[in-house]
């Protein structure tokens, strides 16, 4: 009875062995996914900056000549969950995986993030894209980096950028 009840176990661990085998090398062959037979995807360049964006950088170039400036930088390039998120990481990664900043300014030395920089134009004064800012606004904080508002509306002049620019940064380099 012992010896039976032995063989039954055994053979039950077995299959279980072979199943979860068959099972992870399955899951290892990759599937087709929609459009992977395709030679050519359907895919078009598109500008990286509207009109305004790109007028509002040719003013930042001239303000601020001693920074580099990336525009259209997703927040995962500039900040990233710290320690602190423990297990959580990709949870808080996630949060900021889809969002970016219109601008970034770098110091040109020591490639340092000095301050995000975002032209808001009409579209951010939905209730939903208020608390999207907020947001982005709270995990730029949470990393130390600054973040300043332009609105489109009211295009500033390059005197009026540099000087907000530079109140900002000597606030944070203290």
């Amino acid at each position: 009875m012992i010896l039976g009840i032995m063989v039954v176990v055994a053979l039950v661990i077995v299959l279980s062995m072979l199943g979860q085998r068959r099972h992870d090398q399955q899951k290892s062959q990759a599937k087709p996914v929609k459009g992977d037979e395709l030679a050519i995807w359907p895919f078009e360049p598109m500008p990286i900056m509207t009109d305004t964006e790109v007028l509002f950088f040719a003013k930042l170039q001239k303000a601020v000549p001693e920074y580099h400036i990336f525009s259209q930088v997703q927040l995962s390039r500039i900040i990233a969950p710290s320690d602190d998120a423990g297990r959580d990481k990709n949870f808080w990664f996630n949060r900021i995986c889809r969002q970016s900043v219109d601008y970034v300014l770098v110091d040109r030395d020591a490639q340092t993030t000095l301050l995000a920089i975002e032209l808001d134009d009409w579209t951010h004064d939905s209730p939903a894209r208020v608390k999207a800012d907020e947001k982005k606004d709270k995990a730029l904080a949470s990393a130390g980096i600054p973040i300043l508002r332009f609105h489109a509306e009211r295009m500033p002049s390059v005197p009026i950028i540099r000087h907000d620019i530079e109140a900002v940064i000597s606030k944070y380099s203290r």
